[in-house]
């Protein structure tokens, strides 16, 4: 699969729209030999080279794996302790890590990469005109609240794995207005404020998904399959499966992640190692990838946007 450029995308994003979205988010800037920045990353090296190691000794127990116990465990907490109010464009700088962006090397927070995502999705989803979409694994949801305001034309599903982070997006909708900071975190403006309560939330697994074959225009995942590896091939044909037209995917393919430190990182956390070419033996054909956008500098994501084989014209 060739890459794109965001220029010639044909999703209409340009590289500076990313910068001031992502700017609240930066904490600080560096020089790519800045003693700093080389010391932080050298530290950073060095811990995922020992849980490499560890892992090649002892993956084969269930505590290294990322089964779906591992990912409950992780995530249920998460959910729990990180509240809405995170998405506050007020709040001070959490979970800061190294991230690269057109050449510039940051300390940055991974909320600054939500809202890039937001953008994205937006822009994808103007293009296709899907009139429902489901998102798989979509914790407590601050996409699809985000999106539904967007596009209250369209009908959202959510699915989520963990009982906390579904119970924080059901939670979250007895609200009567969607709160002023979250349409402020928003990358463009909402047009229905009240369009979020229309969303349908389900807990369930991405390896058996209780949605009818063909059910969604739309179905994409952000750094879901990431958590996946242990379940790939099934969360995959699930995928393939209730997609009536497209599917989009924000995942660290292997096509990115195959050298050097990306690689390490992905085999000791035990993330998604699938190439952009395996989802042609699901049924989807990749017509676009692109990861011209943020990164993390130790963990790349390549956004794949694909099409389900085998459409009739009047699918088109």
């Amino acid at each position: 699969m060739q890459f794109s450029t965001l220029a010639d995308s044909g999703i209409g994003i340009t590289r500076d729209e990313f910068a001031d979205l992502f700017e609240p988010f930066v904490a600080r800037q560096f020089r790519g030999d800045d003693p700093v920045w080389v010391a932080d990353i050298s530290r950073r090296k060095r811990k995922i080279l020992k849980k490499y190691i560890r892992s090649l000794l002892l993956g084969w127990l269930p505590a290294y794996q990322r089964n779906q116990v591992a990912v409950i465990k992780e995530y249920s907490r998460a959910w729990h302790i990180n509240g809405y109010s995170q998405y506050n464009l007020e709040q001070p700088l959490r979970r800061l890590g190294p991230w690269v962006n057109n050449g510039e090397h940051m300390f940055a927070s991974d909320l600054g990469a939500t809202r890039v995502r937001q953008l994205l999705l937006i822009r994808i989803i103007e293009m296709l005109k899907p009139r429902n979409v489901l998102e798989v694994g979509c914790g407590n949801g601050i996409n699809l609240l985000l999106l539904a305001g967007r596009f209250p034309e369209i009908r959202f599903s959510g699915l989520e794995l963990t009982r906390e982070g579904n119970q924080a997006a059901l939670e979250f909708q007895k609200l009567r207005h969607l709160p002023r900071s979250l349409q402020e975190y928003a990358p463009l403006a909402i047009h229905d404020t009240t369009a979020f309560r229309g969303i349908r939330f389900r807990q369930g697994n991405a390896a058996d998904m209780q949605f009818r074959s063909g059910e969604f225009d739309l179905v994409y995942t952000v750094l879901a399959l990431e958590q996946m590896e242990r379940i790939r091939d099934q969360a995959l044909a699930e995928i393939s499966r209730v997609t009536r037209r497209y599917t989009l995917m924000m995942e660290p393919f292997r096509d990115v992640n195959d050298h050097g430190w990306q690689r390490l990182n992905t085999i000791q956390r035990d993330y998604f190692r699938g190439f952009i070419d395996d989802l042609e033996k699901f049924g989807l054909d990749p017509i676009l990838a692109l990861h011209d956008f943020p990164q993390e500098l130790f963990l790349k994501a390549v956004i794949v946007l694909s099409e389900r084989q085998g459409l009739s014209s009047t699918d088109h």
